[in-house]
């Protein structure tokens, strides 16, 4: 299936009595601008997309990209932002696993905004075949099949028949996008230059009116390589490359922090400078003078601040300490927790609809939000914090900024003389804890208190916290027994404990029933589970609703168990017979998120006589295997955290028979960047294999990945490991 995905959306309606009569004026204002859009490309003269050979190097490569080429416009009229996009690529097959890359392209058709976000997108694309012989064929994009119609969401797919090796694919997309000035910036652009197959041709243009402003940066790239000049009444930026490689560097990497990449946002009216990057005094004005009033009249701050009193006085009385002695660091925890709850375990509005499931766990809150909070609660107990600013790793460096937008804010507390990070990702946070994207990076501080002078004066650059492998854990332990009556299936039972940013893998697991019950205990709130969930007074047949929607979302989790087995085994098991979560691990200072599982699988076990084969390496879920290709790195290694995968197995032995080969499970590769140990002993008629994985750095320089090999390359070997239990 190919990579790209496309956008189409037209006018929704308003008029539903006139709505077969404007569908068809639209159908037709459509059909006559794709023909015109469809002339202007392939009627154009770029000697790039007449070419069909390929250079003899490039003989063995799956795909060969011909030429590809993007072109944006953006321009500004009667307050609408207007954007046009368009990528135009030709490629040739040259194998199996390209012809199945780009057998079927996927559209999304018809998706307009709401009326707050004004916004409408209109598409138009066009694909022909060049056989090999020279015969052209353009397909007719009348024949996508609709997978979603509805008025204003329409999604289809269309397939490439009779497709073969040696076919030439040209295509094209052209976006047009219309968006309210008033309502929301202009997407900013993300470009980055590469791709999994090498490019004969790249070209770039960027054509942007002098109206709306523009702020850009060119990253990883000698900066000649980008021309930028004004012509008459736009802003123009320019790449051309020729013979560009190929990325094969697909594991952890960030492609924005590697590859040639044009990072641009382009402002509408609301800032008409023309600037290389957001430098450092317009973030400084903006952390100190403006964020501090972004939501600062949102409806539920006031609520937040007024209820806190009370749940620290409830603290007080179950802990037997004075109000006024409780710690600040203590005060400081309990503030992110209840914040936590109020923003996001709580409804905070009434939704068309009644969601529990895994969306509903996905929420985040406003950044800008939560900022606010906390500065306005925390400051009520005398506890010092200062506002901070931060790039996530995936997008780059505090050099690399070319909006505001681009910067994750969140408050640093001082309750005593640890500083206390407080950034609340979802509803798993943790005070003192940062999101992945954030640790180790560089960020601006000020405080938002005080004079003018004394503001500017506290701002400053700081370098955030990193996690250890240490704290980052996943611990399975790992119970195995062999059916009594079908020695080839194993009754597995498992019990996996999570610490660290290691909880955040398994939060589709988790109820969010189950998660509110246990924050509301947690919190010894005074509000009832309906008034939570807005579902009392008018609104009290919601309660049922919700039972409804609670009693769904346990069946679904069904499902979701057998499904994250499947995954991590690579193997469906036959049966789940038991499923649990012991703990949920809301509060770091309670136990860790525990799960307890127990299924049986085939497969592990293949009879050889009267002997058995087990494949015990399985029993660690599947292993990184490294291809040829992906053992050359080019690129440095971005990986998520430090962390450790701990496992202890203990293996039953049938009566009767005894094992064989447990000699060849002892490994252990250890070197700076990570180690990979695994040891057995038999105690008592059973295999107790013991095994650490460790990935020491969350980053690692493109010289040291042989280094990572090793390790991995032993984990990988353990994964085929087989012993015999040989009949007695």
């Amino acid at each position: 299936m190919h990579k790209y995905k496309f956008v189409f959306l037209s006018a929704f309606l308003l008029s539903t009595g006139y709505q077969a009569l404007a569908q068809s004026k639209q159908e037709r204002e459509y059909q006559e601008e794709a023909t015109q859009v469809k002339q202007e490309i392939w009627d154009a003269k770029d000697p790039a997309f007449a070419r069909t050979d390929i250079p003899e190097k490039y003989s063995n490569e799956s795909a060969v990209i011909i030429a590809m080429n993007f072109t944006l416009g953006a321009d500004h009229s009667r307050r609408q932002d207007h954007i046009a996009m368009t990528l135009h690529e030709r490629i040739k097959l040259q194998d199996k696993a390209a012809l199945e890359n780009y057998s079927e392209f996927n559209l999304q058709k018809l998706k307009r905004g709401g009326w707050s976000s004004g916004t409408r997108l209109t598409s138009f694309m066009g694909i022909r075949v060049i056989k090999a012989d020279g015969q052209q064929r353009d397909i007719d994009m009348k024949d996508a099949v609709n997978v979603k119609d509805e008025q204003d969401d329409k999604k289809q797919k269309i397939a490439i028949s009779d497709l073969q090796v040696g076919d030439i694919i040209d295509f094209y997309v052209r976006m047009n996008k219309d968006a309210s000035s008033f309502y929301s910036d202009p997407d900013p652009l993300d470009f980055s230059i590469g791709e999994k197959y090498p490019m004969l041709d790249f070209s770039l243009n960027v054509n942007i009116t002098r109206k709306m402003g523009v702020s850009w940066r060119y990253l990883n790239d000698d900066p000649s390589e980008l021309k930028n000049s004004k012509d008459g009444d736009d802003y123009v930026f320019s790449i051309h490359k020729t013979d560009v490689p190929k990325v094969t560097d697909e594991r952890w990497f960030y492609e924005q922090r590697a590859l040639p990449t044009l990072r641009l946002a382009y402002n509408g009216l609301k800032n008409t400078e023309f600037t290389n990057g957001m430098n450092e005094d317009r973030i400084r004005r903006f952390l100190t003078y403006e964020i501090i009033s972004v939501n600062a009249a949102y409806p539920s701050l006031a609520a937040i601040v007024r209820g806190f009193p009370d749940l620290l006085e409830d603290y007080a009385s179950r802990t037997g300490v004075r109000k006024k002695d409780i710690d600040k660091r203590t005060i400081a925890e309990l503030a992110f927790y209840y914040i936590r709850y109020a923003s996001l375990y709580k409804e905070t509005g009434i939704g068309s609809s009644i969601e529990v499931g895994q969306q509903r766990k996905t929420y985040t809150p406003r950044e800008h939000y939560t900022a606010n909070v906390f500065r306005q609660l925390l400051i009520r107990y005398d506890i010092p914090t200062v506002l901070a600013a931060a790039v996530p790793r995936r997008v780059g460096t505090l050099q690399d900024v070319v909006s505001l937008d681009d910067l994750d804010y969140f408050i640093i507390a001082y309750p005593d003389d640890k500083p206390m990070y407080c950034f609340m990702t979802n509803m798993l946070s943790y005070p003192d804890e940062l999101p992945t994207q954030l640790e180790g990076q560089q960020a601006y501080t000020v405080s938002v208190s005080g004079s003018s002078k004394e503001k500017d004066a506290s701002f400053k650059k700081i370098s955030l916290p990193m996690s250890t492998a240490d704290q980052n854990v996943d611990e399975e332990k790992i119970n195995v027994n062999f059916a009594a009556d079908n020695m080839q299936q194993l009754s597995i039972d498992r019990i996996i404990r999570a610490k660290g940013q290691y909880r955040y893998n398994y939060i589709d697991m988790l109820l969010y029933e189950d998660m509110l019950s246990e924050e509301r205990k947690n919190l010894h709130v005074s509000s009832t589970r309906d008034e939570d969930l807005l579902a009392t007074g008018a609104y009290r047949k919601r309660s049922n609703e919700f039972d409804i929607a609670f009693s769904k979302a346990r069946k679904d989790m069904d499902e979701t168990v057998s499904a994250n087995i499947a995954s991590e085994y690579g193997t469906k098991p036959t049966a789940v017979t038991y499923f649990k979560v012991a703990e949920l691990g809301l509060e770091k200072q309670n136990k860790p998120l525990t799960m307890h599982e127990s299924f049986t699988m085939d497969g592990f076990v293949k009879k050889a006589g009267n002997n058995y084969m087990l494949d015990i390496g399985k029993l660690i879920t599947e292993q990184i295997a490294l291809s040829n290709e992906e053992r050359k790195r080019t690129y440095d290694v971005n990986m998520p955290f430090p962390r450790t995968v701990s496992y202890d197995i203990l293996v039953n032995i049938p009566a009767g028979y005894k094992l064989e080969g447990a000699e060849n499970l002892n490994k252990s590769v250890n070197n700076d960047t990570g180690s990979f140990e695994s040891s057995t002993k038999m105690e008592d008629g059973k295999l107790i294999v013991t095994i650490k994985k460790v990935y020491k750095h969350h980053h690692e320089s493109s010289v040291n990945w042989p280094q990572m090999i090793a390790f991995m390359d032993a984990a990988s070997d353990f994964n085929k490991q087989k012993v015999l239990l040989k009949k007695i």
